[in-house]
């Protein structure tokens, strides 16, 4: 492995939870693999051959129906794994996976990676752990898109990606806005419309930069839903803190 790909290795999750030594077992002879942007790493419906890990850039994981139309589920940055579920169940991939971003990534063989599970504990339950966290993810992301306008499921993307909690502030978008409507369930031109409607609320964009005059405020917007589900969501918001860094 070259230096630069060792040191994007050491910033990653895998690498500063497990014992080193595990990660290096596993990771040995690993390709490491330059994709441009909107290049397919792997296509709906195909065998797991590898578990992925980002050491640099963006993936964004599509469904695709047989007429050709697509959304995007969720989107991985730097120093996260996907596709596990297909390879420790060895079943197809749900979905395709893309670049939004060129991006660097190392293949683990699906064959390898299911035999450290069977004897690396520390990996087998880091990896619980985070599909569990994934699961509630994806759950919480089912709610909104049911429970909540197209301004309230916004408001919420922006306040998770906002690096503060409180007060102004101001970052960049980690993916283009296409990919941004397809993760919210909305068009272009409605996201478009929802940030225009959202400048009341002291939101200013351009291009992928975003300025908010008072997070609390935007955060106020997001319509209150059951007490258990606002428990969950204080739940929900600590696991997206915990999740690798994905804003420039």
């Amino acid at each position: 492995m070259r230096a630069v790909d060792q040191e994007l290795l050491e910033k990653t999750e895998i690498y500063q939870r497990l014992d080193h030594a595990i990660v290096e077992r596993l990771v040995r002879d690993c390709p490491v693999r330059e994709y441009p942007k909107n290049a397919i790493l792997t296509e709906q419906g195909d065998a797991s051959e590898y578990v992925h890990l980002i050491l640099s850039g963006r993936v964004a994981l599509m469904a695709e129906c047989c007429d050709g139309e697509s959304t995007v589920v969720t989107t991985f940055g730097n120093g996260e794994i996907f596709v596990s579920a297909a390879t420790i169940l060895q079943m197809p991939y749900l979905v395709t996976a893309k670049t939004t971003a060129p991006s660097r990534v190392l293949l683990i063989p699906s064959v390898r990676f299911r035999q450290a599970l069977e004897t690396e504990h520390a990996l087998a339950l880091m990896m619980v752990d985070r599909l569990a966290r994934h699961w509630r993810l994806l759950v919480e992301h089912l709610r909104e898109l049911k429970l909540h306008t197209a301004t309230e499921r916004l408001a919420s993307y922006l306040v998770r990606h906002s690096p503060v909690s409180s007060g102004p502030a101001s970052f960049r978008l980690a993916d283009d806005r296409k990919t941004i409507a397809a993760e919210l369930g909305m068009s272009s031109e409605c996201l478009s419309r929802t940030f225009q409607q959202l400048r009341g609320y002291g939101i200013r964009a351009s291009g992928s930069r975003i300025e908010i005059a008072e997070v609390r405020k935007l955060r106020d917007l997001y319509r209150p839903v059951a007490r258990a589900a606002s428990v969950d969501r204080r739940a929900v918001d600590e696991i997206r803190k915990q999740e690798p860094a994905t804003l420039n």
